[in-house]
């Protein structure tokens, strides 16, 4: 492991011990009211401080597919509460976005099951009935958005490119073009990137996998440096969606991200 990782592993620490402390000033808090957003807000924190251990477990592997594969599922989540929480909408807008975020959610549930009802019928005795309350609550869910807001249907965007668009933040569109389309290709074991594994002369597997000579975008410095900037994100979302004041300390994350960019580069 470089000294450069090693540096960025170590403050990758200290994000997570504010995570960890955000999340104490949560609890502490009285009179909290439920809401959507606060409800995203809080899945989208707890899940991401989950991921980050998890990832930071596969780099000091020097994992540097499986760090890909994994950053690629956190780039989307990130993307998802950029939109919902995106820069220069208010409180409300963020508000129906998270609802429309959970009628999302429920309307792939009911897909899946509709999909494939024969088959969960082998194993889910209840499957019929878990159809059936799937439907009423997309159906109580849509009913009471319309009720609320008093618009015609909308959807959530389907589109990662275009949640990261309608997020107005700079770091989420450019991850996305300068990431996450890579790793989707990765994502998907495409046969392009199953050359990687085979020598095509003998047609065997390869025992020694060199991943950044066809890959140099995925250096793990520069996976990790991205899975932070995220999460710095998702921690400020947090803090403004509670009123933590905890706005120090993400300002002094932000400055150690900015003093460890160097160490992308040497």
């Amino acid at each position: 492991m470089s000294d450069n990782l090693s540096k960025l592993i170590k403050t990758s620490n200290k994000m997570i011990d504010v995570a960890t402390g955000m999340l104490q000033a949560c609890q502490l808090k009285r009179k909290k009211v439920y809401s959507h957003s606060r409800f995203a807000a809080s899945f989208f924190l707890r899940r991401s401080w989950e991921m980050f251990e998890s990832f930071l477990i596969l780099v000091k592997e020097g994992r540097i597919i499986d760090s890909a594969l994994l950053l690629r599922s956190f780039l989307d989540m990130g993307i998802t509460l950029g939109y919902i929480f995106a820069k220069d909408i208010d409180e409300t807008e963020s508000e129906k976005r998270a609802y429309l975020y959970l009628i999302e959610g429920n309307c792939y549930q009911l897909k899946l099951a509709n999909s494939n009802l024969n088959g969960f019928r082998k194993f889910e005795s209840n499957i019929d009935e878990r159809r059936d309350e799937l439907e009423k609550q997309v159906k109580d869910l849509e009913t009471d958005f319309k009720k609320r807001y008093g618009e015609e249907e909308q959807k959530f965007p389907s589109s990662i490119e275009e949640r990261a668009k309608q997020s107005n933040y700079d770091i989420l569109r450019e991850v996305y073009d300068q990431s996450y389309r890579v790793l989707s290709s990765i994502e998907h074991h495409s046969f392009f990137f199953g050359q990687d594994y085979v020598d095509s002369d003998e047609c065997e597997p390869l025992k020694e996998i060199n991943h950044l000579e066809r890959h140099p975008q995925l250096k793990l410095v520069v996976s990790l440096f991205y899975f932070r900037s995220i999460f710095i994100e998702i921690l400020n979302v947090f803090n403004n969606v509670f009123r933590l004041d905890w706005e120090k300390q993400i300002t002094e994350l932000r400055a150690l991200q900015d003093e460890e960019y160097v160490l992308l580069r040497e």
